[in-house]
């Protein structure tokens, strides 16, 4: 893989941190065309979405750090470059602080939470797409072993020193698979978007479709360490369970508000 774009002299441009790097400018500037059209203030909306990448990018770090002290004493610039593959308990200690940071501003500014969390919908997928790239590039998140021809095969150390990716072996390309599903829910999230009748609907078709979807990707991947239910699950699939179950209720509320409308929208086309 190419965990480079470019090299000159003792500059690098890591392929990883320029695709998250891509990725936040794209999904900033799209969360306030989503904004707009969902009657939210954009300033606000860029702020909110300011905070929660910057808490983001600050828990993962702070934990890759606390986890790899060692590193980060020789390598202190390295380790708080966007170069370095996060691991998941990092991107996790990132996504719980960039929560609560998000949650206590969407409070304080008093926006409307589902509503806020549908226009942040297609910017999450998207910004997804290109972590996943950049993943894809140096290795992380890497698959089983396969002997599939789209098997991916990689041959650079760094990516074995990070991320323990295996070398010389062909590997199912889990990013990719992630990748694709993030397309396509973009896509359908921005199709979706103009035709909600009710807050929590986008938020909760990415919830639940992105999570059934990961939690299928996950008995392709080869870096599982943490797993549930005596070894049957991945920590990721109970987390993506949690993501299935919180968007299904989010759509059975919407249905229940429809049942409840149309009684009512009978009785006045009789009067």
């Amino acid at each position: 893989m190419y965990p480079r774009l470019f090299q000159f002299g003792p500059f690098t441009l890591p392929t990883y941190g320029a695709c998250l790097a891509i990725g936040m400018v794209a999904a900033l500037f799209l969360v306030l065309r989503t904004a707009r059209r969902l009657r939210i203030e954009p300033e606000s909306m860029w702020n909110l979405s300011m905070l929660v990448v910057f808490s983001a990018l600050l828990g993962s770090k702070l934990l890759l750090i606390v986890a790899n002290w060692r590193d980060f004493l020789h390598y202190p610039l390295l380790m708080l470059s966007l170069s370095i593959p996060l691991s998941r308990s990092a991107l996790l200690g990132g996504f719980f602080l960039a929560l609560l940071a998000g949650l206590f501003y969407l409070r304080a500014k008093k926006m409307p939470l589902l509503r806020s969390l549908d226009a942040a919908a297609p910017a999450l997928a998207l910004a997804d797409v290109f972590a996943n790239l950049g993943a894809f590039a140096a290795g992380s998140d890497y698959g089983a072993p396969t002997a599939l021809p789209w098997g991916v095969v990689y041959r650079n150390p760094w990516a074995a020193y990070w991320s323990g990716t295996p070398l010389g072996i062909r590997l199912h390309p889990t990013q990719l698979y992630a990748c694709l599903v993030e397309i396509l829910l973009c896509v359908f999230l921005l199709w979706l978007l103009p035709r909600q009748r009710q807050d929590g609907e986008g938020i909760g078709a990415w919830l639940f479709l992105y999570g059934l979807a990961r939690f299928g990707i996950e008995f392709f991947r080869g870096d599982v360490d943490f797993t549930i239910f005596h070894k049957t699950l991945s920590m990721q699939q109970g987390i993506t369970i949690v993501m299935v179950i919180a968007g299904a209720l989010l759509w059975l509320e919407r249905g229940a508000s429809h049942r409840q409308e149309a009684p009512h929208q009978q009785e006045s086309d009789v009067l």
